[in-house]
C-alpha cells in the first residue's frame, strides 16, 4: 500500500492555520523570517501548555463545587412598610430544672423502696444496676415506668412564678387567648417548661418587647442524686416552636439567685443541596420535631434502645414510632447498660471500636434551619429586691405552703427568695433577621468564562475555533486513515500519494 508523505498533512495544517479564527497560529507558517516563525512556534507551544493547565484546574474546581456563604439582613414584616414598628416572633423558651426528682417525693411515705431504686439507678453504674435487678426489683415497683417516675417527682408548675410582657401577665396577653402560656415536656434531664409553646407571642426590639420570667429552683428540695451534680439551677434554650429536647444538645446554664438578660437575634441558615452541597432535606421532621443534628442524635439513641431493649428511657414528643417507656426493671437490666454503651461509643472520638452499622448515627446537615443567637449577661439578684418581695403576704403564704419542716425544707426568709429565685429577661437586640445563605462559588458560567478568557487571551481562540479544530482532526483522520475525500472518492489521487 502506498504511503502518504508527511508534507501532505503539513500542507493541510498550514492551510487550516491560515483559515482558522485563531490568528496567531498562521504566523508559525507565514512569518517573514525563519527566526520569527520559530519564536511564534515557541510562544504558541508555551501558551498552549499554560492554557491547558489553567483549563484543567478550572474543570477540577468546577467538579469540586466549592461553596461560600453570604450574610444578609431581612425584615420580614409588613408593619415596617406601613411606617409602624417592626415586630419579631418570640421563640419558644425551654427551661429545665436540674432537680430531676425532688427529695419531698422520694421521702414521701410509701416511697422508701422507690427512693432506693432511683438513687441506685441515677448513679449510672451498670454493676449496681444489674445487682439491683437481681435482688431488689420485684413486685409493683419494678413495673413503674422510668418516665413516669421522672414526671411524678419533677418540679411543680407553680415554680414558674411569673411571666410578663409590657407590664402584663402573660395569661392576659392576646397572643395566649387561644394557646397556653406554657406546656411541660418530659426529657431525660427531667421535666421542662416550654414557654410560648405555640410560637404565638411577638415582640418589639429592646426593652419595649422584653419577656420577663421568674422561676423557683427548690434548692432545699434537691434529692441526694441531684446534689451529686456540680451544678444547681436550670438549663435554658431558645428555639422554634416545632423543635423539642433542645436543652439536651444546647442551652445556657442559669443559676438561682441571678438575674439574666438575654439579647436575641433570629438567624436563618440555608445550605446548598447535593450535588453542590452536603445538606439533606429528605427527612424534614424527626420524633423530636424539626430536623436538626441534635434531634437526629436523640432519635438515634431511641432507636438503639428500642432495638436492644424494646423500650426507651423517655418517649419522644412526637411518638410516631409507638415507642414505650422502659419500666424500672427494664432500665436496670437492659436500658442503662445499652444507653451507656451507646453514649461511650458515639461520643468518644478516639474509640477504636466502630459502631455497628445498624446503630450508626448518620446525622446530616439540614438544608434550612432557624437559630436564635443569644448574648447573655447576668448579675446577682439584689438582697433589697428579695426583701421587698418578702414583704408581700401572698409570697410568704406560698413559701410556707411549699415548705416541709420534717424534711428540713424551710422557706421563711428573704434570703430563701434570693437563693432560689432565677429571673430571666428575654428581648431582641434588633428587629432585623439575619440570613446566612450557602451558595456555589464556581458555577458553569464561571467555568465557561475562565475557559473562554484563557483561550482568547493566550491563543486568540473562541468556541468556533475549537469547532474548527475538531473538524480538521476528523477530516484528517477520514482522509489519511479511511482514504476518504470530500469529493466522495474512496482512494486518493496519485498526486496525493508517493
Amino acid at each position: 500500500m502506498p504511503k502518504l508523505t508527511k508534507m501532505t498533512w503539513i500542507r493541510d495544517f498550514r492551510d487550516f492555520a491560515g483559515d482558522t479564527s485563531a490568528h496567531g497560529v498562521k504566523n508559525i507558517f507565514e512569518g517573514p523570517t525563519k527566526l520569527l516563525k520559530l519564536i511564534f512556534l515557541i510562544c504558541w507551544i508555551i501558551c498552549s501548555v499554560y492554557a491547558t493547565y489553567v483549563i484543567m484546574n478550572s474543570i477540577i474546581t468546577f467538579i469540586n463545587r466549592p461553596t461560600g456563604t453570604k450574610f444578609t439582613f431581612l425584615v420580614e414584616n409588613e408593619q415596617r412598610k406601613l411606617g409602624k414598628p417592626a415586630v419579631v416572633p418570640m421563640p419558644t423558651i425551654s427551661v429545665c430544672s436540674h432537680n430531676k426528682v425532688k427529695k419531698s417525693f422520694l421521702e414521701a411515705k410509701g416511697n422508701e423502696e422507690l427512693k432506693f431504686i432511683y438513687e441506685t439507678l441515677d448513679k449510672y453504674d451498670v454493676g449496681e444496676a444489674e445487682a439491683l435487678a437481681r435482688t431488689g426489683l420485684n413486685g409493683s415497683v419494678a413495673d413503674i415506668k422510668y418516665e413516669d417516675l421522672l414526671a411524678a417527682g419533677s418540679i411543680s408548675s407553680d415554680r414558674l412564678l411569673m411571666c410578663m410582657q409590657r407590664a402584663q401577665n402573660c395569661a392576659k396577653l392576646s397572643a395566649f387567648a387561644k394557646s397556653p402560656v406554657f406546656s411541660r415536656e418530659n426529657s431525660i434531664t427531667g421535666t421542662c417548661f416550654r414557654i410560648n409553646p405555640m410560637g404565638t407571642l411577638n415582640a418589639l426590639m429592646g426593652d419595649y418587647g422584653a419577656l420577663q420570667l421568674r422561676f423557683w429552683a427548690d434548692v432545699q428540695d434537691y434529692s441526694e442524686a441531684s446534689k451529686r451534680s456540680p451544678y444547681h439551677g436550670f438549663t435554658v434554650a431558645f428555639h422554634d416552636r416545632d423543635s423539642y429536647g433542645s436543652t439536651l444538645s444546647s442551652g445556657y446554664l442559669m443559676s438561682p439567685g441571678s438575674y439574666y438578660k438575654v439579647d436575641l437575634r433570629m438567624r436563618k441558615e440555608s445550605r446548598e443541596p447535593p450535588p453542590s452541597g452536603h445538606c439533606d432535606d429528605s427527612q424534614p421532621f424527626t420524633t423530636y420535631g424539626n430536623y436538626s443534628e441534635g434531634a437526629c442524635i436523640m432519635e438515634c439513641k431511641d432507636r438503639v434502645l428500642n432495638e436492644t431493649c424494646g423500650c426507651v428511657n423517655v418517649v419522644p414528643p412526637i411518638n410516631t414510632l409507638n415507642y414505650t417507656s422502659c419500666t424500672l426493671k427494664q432500665w436496670a437490666t437492659c436500658g442503662l447498660k445499652t444507653y451507656l454503651d451507646w453514649h461511650e461509643r458515639y461520643t468518644n472520638p478516639d474509640s477504636e471500636n466502630e459502631l455497628p452499622s445498624e446503630t450508626m448515627c448518620r446525622c446530616h446537615l439540614p438544608c434550612t434551619e432557624t437559630n436564635y443567637e443569644a448574648k447573655v449577661s447576668s448579675s446577682d439578684v439584689p438582697m433589697s429586691y428579695a426583701d421587698k418581695m418578702f414583704e408581700n403576704k401572698n409570697v410568704q403564704n406560698w413559701m410556707q405552703s411549699i415548705s416541709d419542716p420534717e424534711l428540713g425544707i424551710n422557706y421563711n426568709t428573704s434570703r430563701d427568695i434570693k437563693d432560689n429565685m432565677m429571673v430571666l429577661e428575654v428581648m431582641f437586640s434588633s428587629s432585623q433577621i439575619s440570613q446566612v445563605k450557602e451558595f456555589v462559588k464556581y458555577t458553569t458560567n464561571n467555568l465557561l468564562g475562565d475557559i473562554g478568557g484563557v483561550l482568547g487571551l493566550f491563543l486568540g481562540a473562541s468556541l468556533f475555533t475549537i469547532l474548527e479544530f475538531f473538524q480538521f482532526i476528523i477530516m484528517s483522520i477520514a482522509k489519511y486513515c479511511c482514504m476518504w475525500t470530500p469529493g466522495g472518492r474512496k482512494k486518493l489521487d496519485a498526486a496525493e500519494m508517493s
